[in-house]
């Protein structure tokens, strides 16, 4: 049985719920925008026709599993990526945003269970940058 403070941690992530949210999310901040700008009406009509296609296919870029063995973490999603310090680190709330030399990546408490994803907080904390 291994303790909550083991050198190797190892968790699966879900499907989130947040993505699709921000997607209709950012649709909705589109909309006034479109409607206030100075063009045609009937450019403004295929703006917002166009807009459900256009974000249709989006979503951020998200790791499928986590590895935290020996103080390095593994991030894997389209890329493997292994960290030893993390970049930037931004938490507000469910999400967690992951700065990496290949891209930010986004983690959703509602991938896995809090209890799970704590070590990593933990040691995006104690490796954070200072200024």
């Amino acid at each position: 049985m291994s303790s909550t403070w083991s050198h190797k941690r190892k968790v699966e992530l879900g499907r989130s719920r947040y993505p699709s949210r921000l997607k209709w999310l950012s649709a909705l901040m589109m909309v006034p925008v479109v409607l206030t700008s100075q063009v045609p009406w009937w450019a403004s009509v295929l703006l917002l026709a166009a807009l459900p296609l256009l974000l249709r296919g989006w979503s951020p870029p998200q790791p499928r599993r986590l590895e935290l063995r020996d103080g390095v973490l593994t991030v894997i999603g389209r890329r493997v990526q292994v960290l030893d310090k993390p970049g930037r680190v931004l938490r507000l709330g469910p999400w967690l945003a992951i700065q990496t030399p290949k891209g930010w990546l986004h983690v959703f408490e509602d991938q896995a269970p809090r209890q799970e994803l704590q070590p990593f907080y933990q040691w995006f904390w104690a490796n954070r940058k200072s200024n």
